[in-house]
C-alpha cells in the first residue's frame, strides 16, 4: 500500500558527492540503513519513511513530489560536506528547513532545530553560521565518526561495523527525537525561486570572509547563473563555478552582478578572498551590464579574474567581432589594452575545456599571490580566518615557516 503520510525525513546532500558509482551506492545503502531503523522504532512502514531525491540537479525545476517532501517533512537530514556548503540548491532547501523551524516554547522566540546535520565528510569547512548552530558531533558518536566522517564509516563497514552501528544508532536516536517533537511546521506553498539560500542569508559581508579558503563569483550574463556558454557536464555557468570550487576545495559564494558590485569587489579584495568573473559577450553590450563593469574598469584588485567566453565559431574573426569592438572601447577601456593585466582573458577561451582549465589555473595563481602577500603582513597573518591555511600554502608550494602563529578568527 503506497505511504499517503508525509516522509519522516527528508535527506538534503550536494548530488556531486555522490556522483561516483561506489559514493552514490554507499549512500543509498547508509540511507536505507537510516530509513529502517527510523521505520521500526516509529513502529511506521518502511515504504516512504524518508525522501532520498534520486538525482535532480541544479537548475533543474523541482518536481512536485520532491516540493511536497521538503514542506511537510518531520525532520530535514543534511549531509555536510564540503560541497554541501558549496551548492546554492543545498543552501535553499537548507533556508527552507530554517524556516520551517517552530519557536521553543521556552520564550524568546528562538527556533528549535528540526534538522539533523550528519558529518558525512572527515574534513569540513568553516560551517556558516546558521549550520554551525546545530550540533553535528557529540561524546554519543564513537570517536571513528570525527575522525573520519559517516562516508568513510559507511564504505569501510564491513571492517568497522560495531563503529559503524554505534554512529548510525545515534543518528536514528536524533532523528526520532525531532520526528516525535514535530519541530518543524507543514507548509502548504513553497515559491524555490524567492527561497534565499542560507549560505548567503543575513549575512551582507558574506564576500569578505573566507581569504583564500573561498572563491567568489560574478556571472556577467542576463542569464546570471544559469547562463550556459558551451554543452557540456555542466552546462550552466553557476553549476560549473560551483563544481571547481569543490575541486578545489573552495568555499563558494556568488556576488550579484549590478551596480554595488565595485564596491562589492573591493572589499573582496581587501579580505583576500579570489574573485572571478565570467563575462557573457552579448550581455556586456548591454548597459546594464556595462555600467558596473566600467566602474571596474577602473580599479586594480590583485585577487581578481575575468574570462570573456566566445563562441567557437567566433574565434577566426573575433579582431572584427562587433560585440570586441564595444566591449574594449566602451566598457574596458583600461584593461582590455595591449597590456592587460594579469587573471585577464579577453580573447583566448572558446571552448568549455578551456574555460574550466583557465579558470582553475587562474584561481590558483591569485591564491598564491593573496597568500604570500598575506605571510609577509603580519597583521593580515593574525587575522586569518582558516585553519589549515598552511597547509594550503604548502600545497601551492609556498613556504610555511612563518606561519605557525596563526589564529583563527577573533570574532
Amino acid at each position: 500500500m503506497a505511504r499517503t503520510e508525509p516522509p519522516v525525513f527528508f535527506v538534503s546532500y550536494a548530488h556531486s558527492d555522490a556522483e561516483h558509482p561506489e559514493h552514490r551506492k554507499n549512500l543509498e545503502n547508509f540511507v536505507e540503513d537510516l530509513s529502517a531503523e527510523v521505520a521500526r522504532i516509529l513502529a511506521t512502514p518502511r515504504e516512504g519513511v524518508s525522501f532520498f531525491d534520486p538525482g535532480i540537479q541544479n537548475g533543474e525545476v523541482w518536481s512536485d513530489v520532491l516540493g511536497d517532501a521538503l514542506m511537510r517533512c518531520r525532520v530535514g537530514v543534511a549531509l555536510y560536506t564540503h560541497n554541501y556548503f558549496n551548492r546554492t540548491w543545498c543552501g535553499k532547501e537548507f533556508q527552507v528547513f530554517r524556516e520551517r523551524g517552530r519557536p521553543s516554547q521556552s520564550g524568546g522566540g528562538i527556533v528549535r532545530a528540526g534538522i539533523v546535520p550528519i558529518r558525512w565528510a572527515r574534513r569540513l569547512p568553516d560551517l556558516p553560521a546558521c549550520a554551525a548552530k546545530f550540533q553535528h558531533n557529540s561524546g554519543a558518536f564513537p570517536p571513528e565518526y570525527a575522525s573520519m566522517g559517516m562516508e568513510q564509516l559507511s564504505l569501510l563497514r564491513s571492517v568497522n561495523l560495531a563503529e559503524y552501528r554505534r554512529a548510525l544508532n545515534v543518528l536514528v536516536d536524533c532523528i526520532v527525537e525531532e520526528a516525535n517533537a514535530r519541530r518543524l511546521e507543514p507548509r502548504e506553498t513553497l515559491d524555490f525561486d524567492a527561497i534565499e539560500s542560507a549560505w548567503d542569508a543575513n549575512d551582507p559581508q558574506s564576500h569578505t570572509r573566507g581569504k583564500i579558503s573561498k572563491a567568489c563569483f560574478v556571472f556577467i550574463s542576463r542569464d546570471g547563473w544559469g547562463w550556459a556558454p558551451y554543452e557540456g557536464t555542466p552546462r550552466e555557468i553557476g553549476a560549473l563555478a560551483q563544481k571547481i570550487s569543490g575541486d578545489l576545495s573552495l568555499m563558494y559564494q556568488e556576488i550579484p552582478c549590478n551596480d554595488s558590485l565595485p564596491q562589492k569587489l573591493k572589499e573582496a579584495n581587501d579580505s583576500d578572498v579570489p574573485t572571478v568573473l565570467f563575462g557573457d559577450p552579448d550581455s556586456l553590450c548591454e548597459e546594464t551590464f556595462a555600467r558596473p563593469m566600467r566602474q571596474y574598469d577602473l580599479q586594480y584588485l590583485l585577487n581578481c579574474a575575468a574570462l570573456l567566453a566566445w563562441e567557437p565559431w567566433a574565434k577566426d574573426g573575433i579582431e572584427s567581432d562587433h560585440r570586441w569592438m564595444d566591449i574594449k572601447t566602451k566598457v574596458f577601456k583600461q584593461k582590455a589594452g595591449q597590456d592587460p593585466p594579469r587573471h585577464h582573458e579577453w580573447r583566448s577561451i572558446f571552448s568549455r575545456d578551456d574555460l574550466e582549465l583557465k579558470t582553475r589555473m587562474l584561481i590558483v595563481e591569485i591564491q598564491s599571490g593573496l597568500l604570500k602577500q598575506l605571510m609577509s603582513d603580519p597583521t593580515k597573518a593574525r587575522r586569518a580566518e582558516n585553519l589549515d591555511i598552511s597547509q594550503k600554502a604548502a600545497a601551492l608550494g609556498i613556504e610555511t615557516a612563518s606561519l605557525p602563529h596563526l589564529e583563527g578568527p577573533s570574532e
